[in-house]
């Protein structure tokens, strides 16, 4: 049987990398899972892959919560003048924060459970293929979330010690000098995260082609004519 997903999952991931094609990319990389899930009957690979659809349908619809306040935001006249909302539009626009915020929870909560199970299906992977990429690839990215943790700790930690100071105390100097060593420091979890994505693209190129079926045992043999 041929495992068509394996260029499906490559692709994807390659399209991961390019911006404004990433959401197809998250498609392709969906999809993979999930065949990869019923090729070699392992549940986790087919959760990863639904997973990952849930998330991207529900950030359409949090996208789609947003149109309310665009509206508001851009509906002035000829003369730059905002009209006056009528006051059942309030309600309406609380009533959209409110699913926007509730959407963003449950998005946020599902989208590390996703992580998680993305994590856990590439090494999985590496034992089920035997390809040592996929394993790369989850170190990748665990080293990205170490990284990344470690980005945010530091920053926190440099902004107490400027509240410390007073606020009439701190040299604005000191902010930009803060603001710009942290994006440096970002630089480190964004080179992790890009090598995640090319050995998980690599990872699904180099799945093997067809089954490897293995010899039977000598207990499933025939016996002897």
């Amino acid at each position: 049987m041929t495992r068509g997903y394996r260029w499906i999952g490559g692709i994807g991931y390659i399209l991961l990398l390019i911006p404004f094609v990433n959401f197809i990319g998250s498609i392709l990389v969906a999809i993979a899972w999930i065949m990869a899930g019923g090729d070699t009957k392992q549940g986790i690979f087919k959760a990863t892959g639904v997973l990952m659809i849930t998330v991207m349908a529900l950030s359409l619809v949090l996208v789609a919560t947003l149109f309310p306040f665009m509206g508001v935001m851009m509906g002035q006249d000829l003369w730059g003048v905002t009209p006056s909302l009528p006051p059942d539009m309030f309600s309406y626009l609380y009533g959209a924060l409110g699913i926007f915020l509730i959407i963003f929870a449950v998005m946020a909560v599902l989208g590390i459970v996703e992580w998680i199970l993305e994590l856990v299906s590439h090494f999985r992977a590496a034992s089920v293929y035997n390809v040592k990429w996929f394993r790369r690839a989850g170190w990748m990215r665990i080293i990205t979330i170490i990284t990344l943790v470690g980005a945010l700790v530091f920053l926190l930690t440099q902004i107490f010690s400027l509240i410390s100071m007073g606020p009439f105390s701190i040299d604005p100097s000191k902010i930009i000098n803060l603001i710009w060593t942290f994006i440096s420091i970002l630089i480190i979890p964004a080179v992790f995260h890009l090598l995640s994505l090319i050995f998980s693209a690599i990872s699904f190129f180099t799945i093997p082609e067809t089954f490897v079926k293995e010899p039977p045992s000598p207990s499933e043999l025939p016996p002897p004519l």
